[in-house]
């Protein structure tokens, strides 16, 4: 029988430090059950310390062969539009695995379309915040597919109900990869094949194949945007989705998208065409975009984390982690923790991870970003920015800034 979690229940959660050597305790209280069937729940957990939520997934499995390809847990990404994923807890006595993710109190993009509604009292108003939704979206599928460019990142399962959207577009995070391929996995699949993906988004060619492709994720995106802009599923009803099935013209042709800007159409148009047609880069979709967007003047403002200029020269920064110091070059910065965001720079004392604070350059400006809520500013001496002697610390481990030279 299945051990549930009933709500009250108190449980400390240890993080598996066999996947990451991340030391991360949080003594939990289930304050809420989401959903509970067969062999998974998902409750809304309270950090009995802190009080901060999480959200808390449990994967019940009597053959251990299920943790094994259970990969939710292993994706470690830091990108304001993915969610963020805090790892996985094997629960041998009990049989069962708990992985805890972000609680985020938003929507997800199905029920915010179709019941709370976009934000704006006119047609462009509502359209202005479809394209910042639009664009974080399409931001947030780049920063997974290009952490490895030779083996990419892949999804399989993008559809509304798994991007989480504010009524404004100013929180979009893009959430549950149960069915994620990763990096160098080899339990992409199981023994036999499995059907991934939802009816109506994942690429019918691809439905039940071993073959992970970032075309198929691109494919997705493309009918996410149709459901954004128009507020209608793109394949609808059971003969709809018995001729997409099927995978002929029919689940490769773009239906009309009645006021929608015909340039805009083109490229959702392209994203779900058949493959050989396709866009093969999501960087070729965002720059499409923004070509679009910019043309008509309305290329939402993003965080600068993602949308800062390149430059050629560099800056010598150095801090020091404990009785360690490190002196990066550092150069252009895009969304992957600068390491203390690097293997061979992790502090070698064998409680801290990669993943805790992150030192990015912005223009002339190093800063910094804290991803781990142990971690803290005990000294900054410039609002927003990083300069020579600012102190953080993680688990009494100091991190001194030595050095900015430009």
């Amino acid at each position: 029988m299945n051990q549930y979690f009933e709500e009250g229940e108190v449980f400390t959660w240890i993080k598996d430090k066999d996947r990451t050597g991340e030391n991360l305790i949080i003594p939990l209280k289930m304050v809420k059950e989401c959903h509970r069937t067969g062999s998974k729940q998902a409750l809304i957990g309270e950090n009995i310390r802190t009080g901060k939520k999480y959200f808390v997934k449990v994967l019940f499995c009597n053959d251990l062969e299920q943790v094994y390809v259970e990969k939710e847990s292993k994706v470690q990404l830091y990108s304001p539009y993915i969610i963020r994923i805090y790892g996985g807890m094997l629960d041998d006595k009990n049989k069962r695995f708990i992985t805890l993710v972000e609680y985020i109190e938003e929507s997800d993009l199905s029920d915010l379309v179709r019941n709370r509604g976009i934000a704006g009292d006119s047609w462009n108003e509502k359209m202005r915040v479809c394209n910042r939704i639009a664009m974080k979206f399409l931001l947030g599928i780049e920063h997974y597919m290009s952490m490895y460019r030779q083996d990419p990142i892949i999804h399989r399962d993008l559809k509304p109900e798994n991007i989480l959207a504010s009524p404004d577009g100013s929180v979009v995070k893009i959430i549950d990869f149960d069915w994620v391929h990763l990096h160098a996995s080899n339990v992409t699949v199981m023994q036999r094949r499995e059907q991934k993906g939802t009816p109506g988004y994942a690429d019918p060619r691809y439905w039940n194949s071993y073959i992970c492709r970032p075309e198929m994720d691109i494919y997705s995106a493309g009918l996410v945007l149709y459901f954004l802009y128009t507020g209608k599923h793109h394949f609808y009803g059971s003969e709809e989705i018995k001729n997409y099935m099927i995978g002929d013209d029919y689940a490769y042709q773009l239906k009309e998208m009645p006021g929608i800007d015909e340039r805009l159409t083109k490229i959702i148009a392209k994203m779900i065409a058949r493959e050989e047609d396709r866009y093969s880069d999501i960087r070729e979709v965002i720059r499409d975009m923004k070509e679009y967007l910019l043309s008509s003047g309305e290329l939402p403002e993003l965080p600068e984390l993602l949308e800062t200029s390149q430059n050629q020269d560099t800056i010598r920064f150095s801090y020091r982690i404990g009785d360690v110091k490190y002196s990066p070059y550092v150069k252009n910065y895009r969304f992957v923790p600068i390491i203390f965001g690097t293997k061979q720079e992790r502090s070698r004392n064998g409680r801290m991870s990669g993943h805790i604070l992150s030192f990015y350059r912005f223009g002339s400006k190093i800063k910094a970003l804290i991803l781990h809520e142990d971690c803290h500013a005990v000294k900054v001496q410039k609002e927003g920015e990083v300069s020579e002697g600012d102190l953080f610390t993680y688990a009494g481990i100091n991190i001194e800034i030595l050095k900015i030279k430009r």
